[in-house]
């Protein structure tokens, strides 16, 4: 059997590369930054990293791909195809719903997010609660460092006469602060990609956001459901969260206001 090595540049969700290195947790491919969906690929798969810009990678994925068999000299040729059945469509309910910005302080839509649909259960619940639990106490830790610095550093310069002592001490607490403030957002990053990726573990369905924000789901059984989107990078970082149920086949269109999960995917981390 011959085979043919494939060789695929493409875009590297930068959460999904951050959960990565962290312990093997599969990697999110993406055609462009924010661009659209395409595999999910083991998170210790070889990645050559091509560029990096705005939280985003560029990588090139080398592999193998089984090509057809060649057919034996003489072999009679093998009968046209039968035509394929018509496609039917999907049983089950149709989800539709929107990433809609903050009416509170405004803003665009959520365009070309991934959106996962997660079937809730007692597994996803507990994980993402401890998860929560664990990010949200290191970060008020780093918090709490943080405002500490701050008070020191108000009191640098009258810490003593000598005015040269005084701004040295006042340099130092400054390069402390920024490493501080430089932890606190690593950590916020390595938490929204612990969050994603509990939700991708769990996720039945996938999809992109369009220009306005919009996503669709068919074939949707009846079950708990909970509906995620996390934006990659920015200043401060947006997400999703909507919790609903699906009692039958009817359509379901997303209230953000009534369908919003009583608990942030990313555990409102900014």
């Amino acid at each position: 059997m011959r085979h043919a090595c494939a060789v695929l540049v493409l875009g590297l969700f930068g959460l999904g590369a951050v959960a990565s290195d962290q312990g093997g947790a599969d990697r999110t491919l993406f055609d462009a930054p924010r661009g659209m969906w395409l595999a999910t690929v083991k998170g210790d798969a070889p990645v050559i990293v091509l560029e990096e810009r705005d939280g985003w990678r560029r990588v090139r994925l080398e592999g193998w791909t089984m090509g057809p068999a060649s057919a034996p000299p003489g072999a009679p040729a093998q009968p046209p195809a039968a035509p394929a059945a018509p496609e039917t469509a999907p049983s089950g309910a149709r989800v539709q719903g929107v990433l809609a910005p903050d009416m509170r302080v405004g803003g665009s839509a959520g365009a070309g997010l991934l959106v996962l649909l997660v079937r809730e259960s007692e597994v996803l619940l507990t994980d993402h609660r401890r998860a929560g639990e664990e990010c949200t106490t290191r970060v008020r830790d780093k918090d709490r460092e943080i405002e500490a610095l701050r008070s020191d550093l108000d009191r640098a310069l009258s810490s003593t006469d000598n005015f040269r002592q005084a701004a040295t001490r006042n340099d130092q607490i400054k390069t402390r602060q920024k490493a501080a403030e430089r932890e606190r957002q690593q950590l916020v990053q390595q938490c929204r990609a612990r969050a994603l990726e509990i939700f991708e573990r769990a996720a039945v369905q996938r999809a992109i956001s369009d220009g306005s924000g919009r996503f669709e789901f068919q074939g949707v059984v009846p079950a708990r459901y909970r509906v995620v989107a996390l934006e990659a990078g920015g200043e401060r970082p947006r997400s999703w969260s909507f919790d609903f149920l699906i009692a039958g086949g009817e359509s379901k269109v997303l209230d953000p206001a009534a369908d919003h999960a009583a608990v942030e995917a990313d555990w409102g981390l900014r």
